[in-house]
């Protein structure tokens, strides 16, 4: 029997006093939850307790949104954090230290992720640009351009709209796959959660380019309009968004049983999905993030409160 525990709630969190739109990211090993905000401000959490570890960057030193957050793949204890006033801050979170490292002008970086050797970083946000940073330096590697107005519209290649997610090759240095407004996958199996009513949680195959619809529940709204989107592992999947206000892990089986809906792949037919759980928010789901293959998740959005919880 799988199912879904919540473990804390807002006052264990000690999120009351901060900006309710939040990003957040577990570390490598599980232990400790980063968290940012609307108002700039950075905060690490014990993983399970909710405890509040550290300040890394207080509410009283301002600034823009914190858009997104990644460890580093070898050096554990080290964060980036990107904003949307186009900064990029590099966070020690063994010293608490955070230094401003880089700054994009004019840009919003809404994503960032590293290669799976750690050796770079890319980011991209509104300028259209995907840029890549050694990660020792700091310096600009590489810029792959944004279209403009000179390009063929039908043989665009680069990114044409706002880029809101990046994601390197878990195994391959040199690949990554960006995705945004302009309904296109640029670059391979991945899965995509979009703020559509139908069809809106998807898995991509690497080679063919073909997808296949998730299910995801959304009986009694207008849609599912998901915001973000996760594997736990080979079989669950975690989504949520503003069209249920929920999260929901779904669970992949090849023994279809009362309450299953059937996947729409016909390569698949043995294949079916069933909702194992459901975290209940009061307003729209923005964050998500999981470790130890679901065993334990974060929640959060635009209410105060970030909801620890675990599949067992």
């Amino acid at each position: 029997m799988v199912r879904i525990d919540n473990l804390k709630t807002k006052s264990d969190c000690h999120l009351s006093k901060v900006s309710a739109d939040k990003i957040i990211k577990y570390s490598f090993d599980g232990e400790t939850l980063a968290v940012g905000y609307g108002n700039g401000a950075l905060r690490l959490f014990n993983a399970t307790t909710g405890e509040l570890l550290k300040d890394l960057r207080k509410t009283r030193y301002g600034g823009f949104q914190i858009m997104c957050l990644r460890f580093h793949p070898k050096e554990h204890h080290i964060l980036l954090a990107g904003t949307s006033e186009g900064l990029i801050f590099l966070c020690n979170t063994q010293d608490g230290t955070v230094t401003e490292k880089i700054t994009e002008k004019n840009n919003e970086i809404n994503c960032l992720d590293f290669d799976c050797e750690g050796f770079n970083f890319a980011t991209a946000g509104k300028d259209l640009n995907v840029r890549i940073y050694d990660t020792k330096t700091f310096q600009l590697d590489k810029t792959y351009g944004g279209y403009d107005s000179t390009q063929n519209p039908t043989e665009i290649a680069s990114c044409a709209m706002r880029v809101f997610s990046l994601k390197y090759h878990p195994d391959k240095p040199n690949i990554f796959v960006t995705g945004g407004w302009e309904n296109h996958l640029k670059e391979w199996s991945v899965l995509t959660g979009s703020w559509v009513g139908q069809s809106a949680l998807q898995e991509w195959d690497w080679t063919s380019g073909k997808s296949k619809d998730i299910p995801f529940d959304f009986k009694g709204h207008n849609g599912a309009y998901l915001y973000c989107a996760q594997y736990c592992d080979n079989d669950v999947v975690m989504a949520g968004g503003s069209g249920t206000n929920s999260v929901q892990a779904t669970k992949q089986s090849h023994r279809r049983v009362e309450g299953m809906s059937k996947e729409s792949s016909s390569s698949e037919s043995d294949k079916f999905r069933i909702k194992i759980g459901e975290v209940q928010m009061k307003s729209a789901v923005h964050a998500l993030d999981t470790t130890m293959g679901g065993r334990l998740f974060a929640v959060g959005g635009k209410e105060d409160n970030l909801v620890l919880g675990r599949l067992c």
